[in-house]
């Protein structure tokens, strides 16, 4: 398999019908700055599961982490407890540049001018679920300019992107409200997410509130590729 844009080890669990993750880009922080300005060199050649904490322990990563376990997924950090499940993930980045804001730029329509990198991925891999963090990249997915792209590797869209927010609550007062996507395909879940990051006031319980729904779609996917994973290592269809 050729070299993919892909922050996690391909191996046989997320080597087709895997969750991907897809963030905007790599991102800029203050410590990436200070390397950079030292000359050292900040490439990591080195790749594992999505969780392990040895190797990916930054705030993107430790933020859905803790997600996960708010949707009742402890995804396991260390090599030695990873199973299927964990090495099924594969985290990603629509575009792959690196910057610490987007202030002044269509993201949107940066995400459908550089769209062969992350369909290379998506190609390659044929992930059964993606969620996407920022709703530019499934505005920029569900675009007119990408629809045969998408549509010759996940099939025919069904329906219109279902939004949801709740009301929630603390101490009397309501939390920040943000939207969760839902879109489906012939050949895949769609998932829109705040981003993990950059979104100001994303509380714990806000992003618990949506464990049902949540855990909808994981449920459902890991039950059909933990069955299609089984099927494989035994020679059965």
């Amino acid at each position: 398999m050729i070299e993919l844009p892909v922050h996690t080890l391909i191996g046989r669990e997320n080597r087709e019908g895997g969750l991907l993750l897809c963030g905007l880009n790599h991102g800029y922080s203050k410590e990436d700055e200070r390397q950079d300005a030292a000359g050292i060199n900040r490439a990591d050649p080195h790749k594992s599961f999505f969780s392990d904490g040895e190797v990916n322990d930054y705030p993107f990563r430790n933020r859905i982490v803790s997600w996960f376990s708010l949707w009742g997924y402890e995804l396991a950090r260390s090599s030695e407890r990873a199973g299927s499940f964990e090495r099924s993930i594969v985290q990603t980045n629509w575009l792959q540049t690196c910057s610490n804001n987007m202030d002044g730029i269509n993201t949107q329509q940066a995400c459908i001018e550089n769209n062969e990198s992350f369909f290379q991925t998506c190609e390659a891999l044929k992930p059964s679920v993606i969620f996407f963090f920022g709703r530019e990249l499934l505005w920029a997915f569900t675009s007119p300019a990408l629809s045969i792209r998408v549509e010759s590797i996940f099939g025919a869209r069904k329906g219109e992107t279902r939004w949801l927010q709740k009301d929630v609550y603390f101490n009397g007062k309501p939390r920040r409200r943000f939207r969760f996507g839902f879109q489906q395909y012939e050949k895949l879940t769609v998932v829109v997410l705040p981003h993990a990051t950059g979104a100001q006031g994303v509380a714990d319980d806000y992003i618990s509130e949506f464990k049902p729904e949540m855990s909808a779609v994981i449920d459902m996917w890991w039950a059909k590729h933990k069955e299609k994973l089984t099927n494989h290592s035994t020679g059965t269809r």
